[in-house]
Protein backbone atom coordinates (compact mmCIF):
# COMPACT_ATOMS: atom_id res chain seq x y z
CA UNK A 1 0.00 0.00 0.00
CA UNK A 2 1.31 3.44 -0.89
CA UNK A 3 0.37 6.96 0.61
CA UNK A 4 1.56 9.98 1.07
CA UNK A 5 4.07 11.22 3.57
CA UNK A 6 1.50 13.82 4.86
CA UNK A 7 -0.85 11.12 5.08
CA UNK A 8 1.66 8.72 6.93
CA UNK A 9 2.27 11.45 9.70
CA UNK A 10 -1.95 12.20 9.77
CA UNK A 11 -1.72 8.69 11.24
CA UNK A 12 0.15 9.90 14.26
CA UNK A 13 -2.29 12.49 15.11
CA UNK A 14 -4.93 10.01 14.88
CA UNK A 15 -3.43 7.61 16.90
CA UNK A 16 -2.67 10.62 19.39
CA UNK A 17 -6.51 10.85 19.90
CA UNK A 18 -7.01 7.44 20.16
CA UNK A 19 -4.96 7.07 23.38
CA UNK A 20 -6.15 10.44 24.36
CA UNK A 21 -9.73 9.03 24.38
CA UNK A 22 -8.77 5.48 25.44
CA UNK A 23 -6.92 7.27 28.72
CA UNK A 24 -10.17 9.38 29.86
CA UNK A 25 -12.35 6.29 29.16
CA UNK A 26 -10.17 5.01 31.48
CA UNK A 27 -9.75 7.34 34.15
CA UNK A 28 -13.62 7.52 33.51
CA UNK A 29 -14.06 4.20 34.87
CA UNK A 30 -11.43 4.35 37.16
CA UNK A 31 -12.21 7.29 39.37
CA UNK A 32 -10.85 7.15 42.80
CA UNK A 33 -14.40 8.10 43.99
CA UNK A 34 -15.81 4.63 42.18
CA UNK A 35 -13.24 3.06 45.44
CA UNK A 36 -14.40 5.15 48.05
CA UNK A 37 -18.11 4.36 47.23
CA UNK A 38 -17.99 1.03 46.88
CA UNK A 39 -16.16 0.81 50.08
CA UNK A 40 -18.84 2.82 51.76
CA UNK A 41 -21.47 0.16 50.43
CA UNK A 42 -20.61 -2.12 53.91
CA UNK A 43 -20.50 0.51 55.88
CA UNK A 44 -24.30 1.79 54.46
CA UNK A 45 -25.47 -1.27 54.77
CA UNK A 46 -24.16 -1.93 58.67
CA UNK A 47 -26.08 1.26 59.64
CA UNK A 48 -29.11 0.70 57.77
CA UNK A 49 -29.29 -2.51 59.42
CA UNK A 50 -28.85 -0.83 62.99
CA UNK A 51 -31.10 1.84 62.32
CA UNK A 52 -33.76 -1.24 61.22
CA UNK A 53 -32.88 -2.89 64.36
CA UNK A 54 -33.54 0.12 66.95
CA UNK A 55 -36.99 0.99 64.82
CA UNK A 56 -38.44 -2.52 65.37
CA UNK A 57 -37.39 -2.49 68.54
CA UNK A 58 -38.83 1.23 69.52
CA UNK A 59 -42.09 0.17 67.18
CA UNK A 60 -42.56 -2.53 69.64
CA UNK A 61 -41.97 -0.67 72.88
CA UNK A 62 -44.63 2.04 71.82
CA UNK A 63 -47.08 -1.00 70.85
CA UNK A 64 -46.84 -2.48 74.24
CA UNK A 65 -47.06 1.17 76.10
CA UNK A 66 -50.00 1.83 73.92
CA UNK A 67 -51.53 -1.92 74.83
CA UNK A 68 -50.70 -1.04 78.44
CA UNK A 69 -52.79 2.41 78.66
CA UNK A 70 -55.70 0.93 76.59
CA UNK A 71 -55.59 -1.61 79.78
CA UNK A 72 -55.49 1.11 82.33
CA UNK A 73 -58.14 3.05 80.25
CA UNK A 74 -60.54 0.16 80.57
CA UNK A 75 -59.55 -0.67 84.16
CA UNK A 76 -60.23 3.05 84.39
CA UNK A 77 -63.69 2.52 82.87
CA UNK A 78 -64.87 -0.22 85.06
CA UNK A 79 -63.42 1.25 88.17
CA UNK A 80 -66.02 4.02 87.30
CA UNK A 81 -69.13 1.99 86.20
CA UNK A 82 -68.70 -0.01 89.40
CA UNK A 83 -68.23 3.33 91.64
CA UNK A 84 -71.26 4.80 90.50
CA UNK A 85 -73.32 0.96 91.10
CA UNK A 86 -71.35 1.68 94.59
CA UNK A 87 -73.03 4.72 95.19
CA UNK A 88 -76.74 3.58 94.36
CA UNK A 89 -76.13 0.51 95.94
CA UNK A 90 -78.92 -0.46 98.30
CA UNK A 91 -77.86 -4.45 99.34
CA UNK A 92 -75.10 -4.92 101.16
CA UNK A 93 -74.13 -8.07 99.77
CA UNK A 94 -73.75 -6.14 96.44
CA UNK A 95 -71.92 -3.54 97.74
CA UNK A 96 -69.27 -5.97 99.36
CA UNK A 97 -68.92 -7.35 95.68
CA UNK A 98 -68.53 -4.21 94.27
CA UNK A 99 -66.16 -3.12 96.68
CA UNK A 100 -64.15 -6.55 96.33
CA UNK A 101 -63.86 -5.66 92.58
CA UNK A 102 -62.81 -1.91 93.03
CA UNK A 103 -60.10 -2.94 95.16
CA UNK A 104 -58.82 -5.41 92.57
CA UNK A 105 -59.17 -3.16 89.92
CA UNK A 106 -57.21 -0.32 92.10
CA UNK A 107 -54.29 -3.16 92.49
CA UNK A 108 -54.55 -4.10 88.65
CA UNK A 109 -54.09 -0.40 88.17
CA UNK A 110 -51.22 -0.02 90.46
CA UNK A 111 -49.76 -2.91 88.64
CA UNK A 112 -50.64 -1.68 85.03
CA UNK A 113 -48.87 2.03 85.76
CA UNK A 114 -45.99 0.61 87.34
CA UNK A 115 -45.41 -1.78 83.85
CA UNK A 116 -45.71 1.64 81.85
CA UNK A 117 -43.01 3.10 84.01
CA UNK A 118 -40.82 0.07 83.38
CA UNK A 119 -41.46 0.78 79.65
CA UNK A 120 -40.95 4.18 79.04
CA UNK A 121 -38.06 3.79 81.09
CA UNK A 122 -36.86 0.95 78.06
CA UNK A 123 -39.10 2.87 75.39
CA UNK A 124 -36.29 6.09 76.36
CA UNK A 125 -33.35 4.31 75.56
CA UNK A 126 -34.66 2.55 72.87
CA UNK A 127 -35.80 6.34 71.57
CA UNK A 128 -31.99 7.68 72.11
CA UNK A 129 -30.45 4.33 70.59
CA UNK A 130 -32.57 5.58 67.60
CA UNK A 131 -31.50 9.06 67.25
CA UNK A 132 -27.79 7.49 67.29
CA UNK A 133 -28.53 4.97 64.62
CA UNK A 134 -30.49 7.59 62.49
CA UNK A 135 -27.91 10.23 63.07
CA UNK A 136 -25.34 7.49 61.39
CA UNK A 137 -27.42 6.58 58.60
CA UNK A 138 -27.66 10.05 57.46
CA UNK A 139 -23.95 10.78 58.22
CA UNK A 140 -23.34 7.67 56.16
CA UNK A 141 -26.03 8.53 53.32
CA UNK A 142 -24.69 12.40 53.25
CA UNK A 143 -21.35 11.40 52.37
CA UNK A 144 -22.52 8.50 49.71
CA UNK A 145 -24.56 11.04 48.61
CA UNK A 146 -21.31 13.60 48.05
CA UNK A 147 -19.47 10.83 46.67
CA UNK A 148 -22.19 10.09 43.89
CA UNK A 149 -21.86 13.93 43.10
CA UNK A 150 -18.52 13.89 42.17
CA UNK A 151 -18.14 11.19 40.38
CA UNK A 152 -21.40 12.24 38.55
CA UNK A 153 -19.63 15.64 37.64
CA UNK A 154 -16.35 14.12 36.65
CA UNK A 155 -18.03 11.35 34.36
CA UNK A 156 -19.62 14.86 32.73
CA UNK A 157 -16.72 16.44 32.54
CA UNK A 158 -14.59 13.35 30.91
CA UNK A 159 -17.64 12.38 28.39
CA UNK A 160 -17.53 16.08 27.34
CA UNK A 161 -13.84 15.97 26.49
CA UNK A 162 -14.16 12.37 24.92
CA UNK A 163 -17.12 13.80 23.11
CA UNK A 164 -15.00 16.78 21.77
CA UNK A 165 -12.11 14.57 21.11
CA UNK A 166 -14.18 11.87 19.41
CA UNK A 167 -15.48 14.78 17.35
CA UNK A 168 -11.85 16.21 16.46
CA UNK A 169 -10.87 12.36 15.40
CA UNK A 170 -13.58 12.36 12.73
CA UNK A 171 -12.60 15.26 11.07
CA UNK A 172 -8.97 14.01 10.91
CA UNK A 173 -9.69 10.64 9.75
CA UNK A 174 -12.08 12.26 7.20
CA UNK A 175 -8.58 13.52 5.61
CA UNK A 176 -6.86 10.27 5.59
CA UNK A 177 -7.42 7.75 2.31
CA UNK A 178 -10.18 5.34 3.49
CA UNK A 179 -7.89 2.45 3.04
CA UNK A 180 -4.99 3.39 5.07
CA UNK A 181 -7.49 4.60 7.89
CA UNK A 182 -9.22 0.73 7.32
CA UNK A 183 -5.26 -0.75 7.68
CA UNK A 184 -4.72 1.60 10.80
CA UNK A 185 -8.33 0.55 11.99
CA UNK A 186 -7.38 -3.23 11.63
CA UNK A 187 -3.85 -3.14 13.44
CA UNK A 188 -5.29 -1.25 16.71
CA UNK A 189 -8.05 -3.30 16.90
CA UNK A 190 -5.61 -6.69 16.78
CA UNK A 191 -2.08 -5.40 18.60
CA UNK A 192 -3.57 -2.21 20.52
CA UNK A 193 -1.40 0.51 18.57
CA UNK A 194 -1.99 1.59 15.02
CA UNK A 195 0.83 3.78 13.95
CA UNK A 196 3.81 4.79 15.44
CA UNK A 197 6.74 7.17 15.00
CA UNK A 198 10.38 6.03 13.76
CA UNK A 199 13.31 8.15 15.68
CA UNK A 200 16.20 8.09 15.11
CA UNK A 201 16.72 4.19 14.78
CA UNK A 202 13.83 3.42 17.45
CA UNK A 203 10.39 2.16 16.96
CA UNK A 204 7.61 3.80 19.35
CA UNK A 205 5.65 0.91 18.72
CA UNK A 206 7.92 -1.06 20.13
CA UNK A 207 10.25 1.13 22.39
CA UNK A 208 13.18 -0.72 20.98
CA UNK A 209 16.23 -0.11 18.37
CA UNK A 210 15.87 -1.30 15.36
CA UNK A 211 18.74 -4.01 13.87
CA UNK A 212 20.88 -2.46 11.25
CA UNK A 213 19.25 -4.66 8.48
CA UNK A 214 15.87 -3.92 9.25
CA UNK A 215 16.78 -0.10 9.53
CA UNK A 216 18.14 -0.21 6.07
CA UNK A 217 15.27 -1.85 4.73
CA UNK A 218 12.85 0.74 5.83
CA UNK A 219 14.90 3.62 4.91
CA UNK A 220 15.44 1.83 1.38
CA UNK A 221 11.53 1.83 0.84
CA UNK A 222 10.04 4.79 -0.41
CA UNK A 223 8.98 7.59 1.21
CA UNK A 224 5.23 6.73 -0.17
CA UNK A 225 5.19 2.89 0.66
CA UNK A 226 4.02 1.95 3.87
CA UNK A 227 7.10 0.21 6.22
CA UNK A 228 6.01 -1.39 9.58
CA UNK A 229 7.58 -2.09 12.98
CA UNK A 230 9.20 -5.19 12.81
CA UNK A 231 8.63 -5.90 16.62
CA UNK A 232 4.69 -4.77 16.73
CA UNK A 233 3.52 -5.15 12.92
CA UNK A 234 2.23 -1.49 13.65
CA UNK A 235 2.56 1.25 10.40
CA UNK A 236 6.00 3.12 11.24
CA UNK A 237 6.16 6.48 10.22
CA UNK A 238 9.45 8.05 8.81
CA UNK A 239 10.23 11.43 9.01
CA UNK A 240 7.83 12.74 11.46
CA UNK A 241 10.82 13.20 13.82
CA UNK A 242 12.80 16.04 11.77
CA UNK A 243 9.50 18.66 11.22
Amino acid sequence: MKASPRQQRLLLDLQQLDHTIAQLRRKRATLPERAELAGLAGELAAARDRFMAVQRELDSQNAEIARVEADIDLVGQRRARDEQLLAVSTSSKEAQALQGELDALARRTHELEDRELELMEVQERAQAEFGEAQGLLDGVDERRAALQGRIDAAEQRLDREIAANAEERAGLSAEIQRDLVELYEELRGRIGIGAARLRGNVSEASNMALAPAELSDIRAAAPDEIVFCPGTGAILVRGADEE
